[in-house]
């Protein structure tokens, strides 16, 4: 029969299974030191199954120390108390050829009892107490690690239940953090590509396929009815001959600064391409249409005229030639593009700084 004392102590481990919380180190734990209590072991430790190994757990009294070693589950005590699933006596571990002596010699154990702890009718681990005395156990101590077990086992695979969802769980929450953070890597790359073939690398200005995609919103914005928008189409004068004069190096700084001045000019919500070498194209929204029109077109020959272009040691006295043609209904892009275009030919056969709209000299 089991003394009161020992009911009393398997009275209280039972108790803290329930304060435990499940909290699956702190439940080991309280189990390992009462088992140093119940059977008056040196030490006490729970060995997990994981895979082909027996893993120390939790531990308590001589094992401390040993906390995390692991076993392979052949050629050991555990390994083949969870095989049988039944309790395993070893009163003397040197005589024992069921034991890994090289282990029990480093954790001091002489005499051990291993007891197979369940879910259900899996074995899940092992409870085990050791002496560092021979033949330390008696039928009575096994036969309280027996009782104990069989509530140990169920709760513990409980416990381990319930640990394996919180780290499936927080596994899910880093997966879910590394997803946010992938498609915040794609939506950046993507969005660096669409600057890539969107843009003019020289300039940052939209490049004629950038500058398409937004003409076609503007062009079904002012179908229904929402306004009326100007296109120009402008290129420097002599161009050719300031690159070859100078060199592309400076040639590529007026394109850059032209495309400055052109922004000087317009509004950020108006849109400025440059769709060829020192072609340029913008779009803007009329409160008056054509003169509306006529003011930005002046503007932008404006910023040419009040200063030369200041490149490195140079004053260039750069030109421009600008067409211009405002949006009618039914007009797609290729025809704005088309006018602008040739309104654009026929101010630069004309002379510098000059302006023209649909097929009209307007500044001469």
């Amino acid at each position: 029969m089991i003394e009161n004392r020992r009911l009393k102590v398997i009275m209280e481990v039972q108790q803290q299974m329930l304060l435990s919380n499940f909290d699956l180190k702190l439940f080991m734990n309280t189990i390992c030191d009462r088992m140093c209590l119940l059977t008056e072991a040196d030490g006490s430790t729970i060995e997990m199954l994981a895979g082909d190994e027996m893993v120390y757990a939790a531990v308590s009294g001589t094992l401390q120390p040993h906390i995390g070693i692991r076993l392979n589950k052949n050629g050991s005590l555990s390994g083949l108390c969870v095989t049988k699933k039944d309790i395993l006596y070893s009163p003397d571990t040197q005589l024992d050829d069921r034991v890994n002596k090289e282990a029990c010699m480093k954790v001091g154990a002489r005499s051990m009892v291993c007891v197979p702890l369940f879910e259900s009718s899996n074995a899940v681990g092992v409870l085990k107490v050791i002496s560092g005395r021979p033949d330390a156990f008696s039928s009575r101590h096994i036969e309280t690690l027996q009782l104990l077990s069989l509530a140990l086992g169920s709760e513990l695979g409980k416990q381990v239940n319930y640990d394996d969802k919180i780290r499936i769980l927080n596994d899910y929450e880093q997966l879910l953090v590394q997803l946010r953070a992938e498609i915040e890597r794609r939506e950046k790359l993507e969005h660096e590509l669409i600057q890539l073939t969107e843009r003019d690398i020289l300039t940052g200005l939209l490049n004629r396929r950038g500058f398409s995609v937004r003409i076609q919103s503007w062009i079904n914005r002012a179908g229904q009815g929402e306004g009326i928008f100007g296109v120009f189409y402008l290129d420097l004068n002599k161009f050719k001959q300031c690159n070859d004069t100078y060199g592309h190096e400076v040639g590529d700084l007026v394109l850059v600064e032209f495309a400055n001045r052109i922004r000087h000019v317009i509004r950020e919500s108006d849109l400025v391409a440059r769709v060829g070498g020192d072609e340029f194209v913008v779009a803007v929204w009329m409160q008056n249409d054509y003169d509306g029109l006529m003011q930005v077109a002046k503007r932008l020959i404006e910023q040419l005229e009040e200063s030369p272009m200041r490149i490195k040691e140079l004053q260039l006295p750069m030109t421009t030639s600008i067409g211009c043609t405002l949006w009618t209904e039914d007009k797609t892009e290729l025809d704005l593009m088309r006018a602008a275009d040739q309104a654009m030919y026929l101010a630069k056969s004309s002379g510098t700084n000059r302006i023209a709209v649909n097929g009209e000299l307007i500044r001469g």
